[in-house]
């Protein structure tokens, strides 16, 4: 199975450097064109079905760049990480949020103020991907349009690592094979 993982494009709260999390944050008209560049990219992928995570810069990102090629199918386990009462804060660092906290700690178990925990967001992953193995055959192509924080958990399940080492960036797609 392949599977292709897309980032939403760019919102203003990207722009300034704010925890978005599950706030649900319109595309601003950046963000607008990286999903028409999502598509231009995507008229080359060959893919079956579009997933995509239903807060709205997601949404609208897979709506743009999908542009009528596939069904899309909105999925509550492809939200953002849930980053609390830290949403809407400025974030220079994840590092920094919390004194002395680094929220990408895979090995925290709990986070003060309300932050889902990495192994929280892997395991959603795990779940979602378990069921894409149950209705799909090997020869599946899946498009999934999500968010950066995600797209951490994507990259630490099926590559290892350190989680956090690497992300998309707004509008940038990554092939995995699963």
């Amino acid at each position: 199975m392949k599977i292709y993982v897309a980032r939403h494009g760019q919102t203003d709260w990207n722009k300034e450097k704010r925890a978005q999390g599950s706030k649900d944050i319109e595309l601003n008209e950046t963000g607008i064109q990286q999903a028409e560049e999502l598509g231009e990219k995507l008229k080359t992928l060959d893919f079956d079905v579009c997933y995509a995570s239903p807060l709205k810069r997601a949404a609208k990102t897979a709506e743009i760049a999908v542009n009528g090629k596939c069904k899309i199918i909105y999925d509550d386990r492809l939200r953002e990480r849930g980053f609390g009462e830290f949403e809407g804060k400025v974030v220079k660092s994840w590092s920094e949020l919390i004194d002395g906290v680094n929220i990408d700690d895979i090995e925290l178990v709990e986070i003060p103020g309300g932050v889902e925990s990495v192994r929280e967001l892997v395991a959603r992953f795990a779940d979602f991907l378990n069921d894409l193995k149950t209705k799909y055959s090997d020869g599946t192509k899946i498009l999934i349009v999500g968010h950066g924080g995600y797209s951490k958990a994507i990259e630490y399940f099926l590559n290892g690592g350190k989680y956090g080492e690497w992300h998309l960036s707004n509008g940038e797609i990554k092939e995995y094979e699963v």
